[in-house]
């Protein structure tokens, strides 16, 4: 809810921002453990999809 508040007049900035944080998670959870890896529909669902929905 925070970042929804932090970037609620630049909505392109808050999706690149959560873009990094996903290519980050995903380098870490692919090192702690490769097979069979993250599942990219959840990651995405988790980090990105959510940052499209108009705020409450």
């Amino acid at each position: 809810m925070l970042l929804r508040v932090e970037y609620r007049a630049d909505r392109v900035a808050l999706s690149v921002y959560m873009a990094s944080q996903l290519f980050d998670a995903t380098a870490d959870l692919y090192r702690l453990n490769p097979h069979p890896g993250p599942d990219p529909a959840e990651l995405f669902t988790r980090f990105l999809a959510w940052t499209a929905q108009p705020p409450p």
